[in-house]
């Protein structure tokens, strides 16, 4: 037997063992924070891209679609959009559409909006979209707004940014001219000459943005009176008021009238493709530039405000010049054949009192002319 002098050094050794092997196991030292550029921080800059400066596309909005309003034809949407599905995945849908009959769509469709973005519109009539309750499209600057000239910024508008421009020309058919003995419009009042009478093409301006600008700047450049009155003796000479914008083009490149009104890109287009058509840039000039929106409630909202963000860059912007519009950007010359800014007498355009004034303006229209507007065929 023991004695008790060894049991009690052991009976220590043994609880010693014990207590030691009860103790929680020290935890591993922490890991070192990931530097900049590795681990998380690495995945976080790679879920956002820039592919060109300032054009920012968070991973998760690549892919999927944007259905896009616009009176701009197929080829020249399909030519605009190509870059940016490169860039982002994202494909774009277009819908032929005039300006007026987008805005009526839209209105129809403002519980359950079917497109996501609206390009080619003037600052008045979105202006006109956004009083409408519910209001038809989002006040958006794009994140891109900094690349274009200040001019073009409107930095007092929640929503206007210019995005292309072309001005608003008298165009004509030489052929046909000489054919009917016409002398070449060089001025809006020889417009009212006798001599075209029923010889003009333009559209109508409760359907058409083009048609709007134009006789809102008739009321601008003659007053209120003698802009109404103005306007009524040009009717007397249009032969027909279209339904969209770029229908006069057609009708006067096909030789059906001699004189149109409308703008510039439509007959630079035309052009290109070897109809003979030459414009006239009167004086003063409507060069307001046409802008776009994001439709409020959009589907894909946030891949609209992507792609207007695009819509501001050269790729973009170098597309639209391809097709007659005058640049927003400072580092791009104008079209080709196209007159320099510096050289045309550009109108100050009041495009916030014309958006105020819209409705009345279109009811005068119809009051004094008697021409009502041309129903969807």
């Amino acid at each position: 037997m023991l004695s008790r002098r060894f049991t009690l050094p052991l009976l220590s050794i043994l609880l010693a063992a014990i207590l030691v092997a009860c103790q929680p196991v020290a935890a591993p030292p922490p890991a070192a924070a990931p530097s900049e550029g590795s681990g998380e921080a690495a995945s976080q800059e790679m879920a956002v891209e820039e592919p060109i400066p300032g054009l920012k596309i968070p991973a998760e909005l690549k892919g999927g679609e944007i259905i896009v309003y616009s009176p701009f034809p197929d080829e020249e949407m399909v030519d605009l959009n190509t870059p940016f599905t490169k860039m982002t995945g994202i494909q774009v849908r277009n819908i032929v559409i005039s300006t007026g009959e987008s805005l009526s769509r839209l209105k129809a469709e403002a519980a359950n909006p079917q497109a996501d973005f609206w390009l080619s519109v003037r600052a008045a009539i979105v202006q006109d979209a956004l009083k409408n309750d519910p209001p038809l499209v989002l006040e958006y600057k794009p994140s891109t707004v900094d690349q274009i000239s200040p001019a073009y910024q409107y930095p007092d508008s929640t929503f206007y940014t210019g995005v292309g421009m072309y001005p608003l020309v008298i165009f004509y058919n030489p052929d046909i001219l000489a054919e009917e003995g016409l002398d070449v419009p060089e001025t809006y009042d020889a417009l009212l000459d006798p001599q075209y009478e029923g010889k003009i093409v333009m559209p109508h301006p409760a359907t058409s943005g083009t048609a709007y600008s134009a006789i809102t700047m008739f009321l601008q450049i003659y007053g209120e009176e003698a802009g109404w009155e103005y306007i009524a003796n040009l009717a007397k000479n249009v032969a027909q008021f279209t339904r969209s914008g770029r229908a006069p083009h057609k009708l006067v490149a096909q030789g059906e009238y001699p004189v149109g009104i409308g703008f510039f890109d439509a007959v630079y287009n035309l052009t290109q493709e070897g109809f003979k058509l030459v414009s006239v840039f009167p004086s003063p000039i409507f060069a307001d530039p046409y802008t776009a929106a994001v439709v409020r409630g959009a589907p894909n909202e946030a891949k609209a405000k992507l792609y207007y963000d695009y819509l501001l860059t050269p790729p973009a912007q170098e597309v639209l010049a391809k097709y007659g519009n005058y640049s927003v950007r400072e580092d791009m010359a104008p079209p080709e054949g196209g007159k320099p800014l510096a050289e045309l007498d550009v109108l100050d355009y009041d495009w916030q009192h014309w958006g105020d004034v819209k409705a009345e303006v279109l009811d005068k229209f119809i009051e004094i002319t008697q021409v009502q507007p041309p129903e969807k065929k």
